[in-house]
């Protein structure tokens, strides 16, 4: 029965997951282009190297994040074309159902986030590293996949129900962020308690911060530290 689903969610995700899987591996040898002439020893070199690393921060996570999202809203997308029926005629409970199509993207996942650990070791072995600094590989690596599995079940279990929830759901996170200026005028006017509460630093405390559901992202994402 896993096989079907893997098959299945394959199908519907190749077209985007391959060019992921080359993004996955060519971003860590990107991030590290021009850092390979800086190999005198010291502080000079050494911060130089940081500074490039941060350059990059970014970027890793929002790639973890939008494979895990596309991964998450391809796994349903065969089911809601064929309104369910396909699960319903299926003689498997629900909760299986969804446990294996769940699984099949969790392996899919693991695609993009090998080709991201082979091109961090890849680009780490390129450089001469400074003393004092270190690069890693395998943490960022791990980080990348825990962070594309975070996306991925969360906009798994809104994407199950149907497509107009989660684009209400996401539609009204996003307004929510964008608003936050407005809406932090506003309540402070209104309301003499959140006259020093940033509703937006809030909002991402609660998202990202400690015990937080994206809390993955806001860890270190530089592949050389020291």
């Amino acid at each position: 029965m896993y096989q079907p689903m893997l098959f299945l969610h394959w199908k519907q995700i190749k077209v985007a997951l391959v060019p992921f899987m080359i993004a996955a591996f060519g971003l860590p040898l990107v991030s590290v282009q021009g850092m390979g002439g800086i190999t005198t020893p010291g502080g000079p070199a050494a911060y130089d190297y940081l500074v490039g690393a941060q350059l990059w921060v970014t970027a890793f996570p929002l790639l973890a994040g939008a494979i895990g999202i596309t991964l998450a809203l391809s796994a349903w997308n065969w089911d809601h074309q064929l309104n369910h029926v396909y699960a319903l005629s299926l003689p498997v409970p629900r909760w299986r159902y969804a446990t294996l199509k769940m699984g099949a993207g969790a392996l899919l996942a693991a695609l993009p986030a090998a080709a991201f650990w082979v091109g961090a070791h890849v680009a780490a072995a390129s450089l001469t590293l400074p003393e004092g600094l270190h690069a890693y590989p395998n943490a960022l690596a791990l980080r990348f996949f825990l962070a594309e599995l975070v996306c991925y079940a969360i906009l798994f279990a809104m994407a199950a129900g149907t497509v107009r929830t989660t684009l209400v759901i996401v539609t009204t996170c996003l307004l929510l962020l964008f608003a936050s200026g407005s809406l932090n005028g506003f309540l402070g006017r209104e309301f003499e308690l959140f006259q020093d509460v940033n509703v937006l630093q809030a909002f991402v405390d609660v998202l990202v911060g400690p015990h937080g559901p994206f809390e993955v992202f806001s860890g270190s994402w530089v592949l050389i530290d020291v």
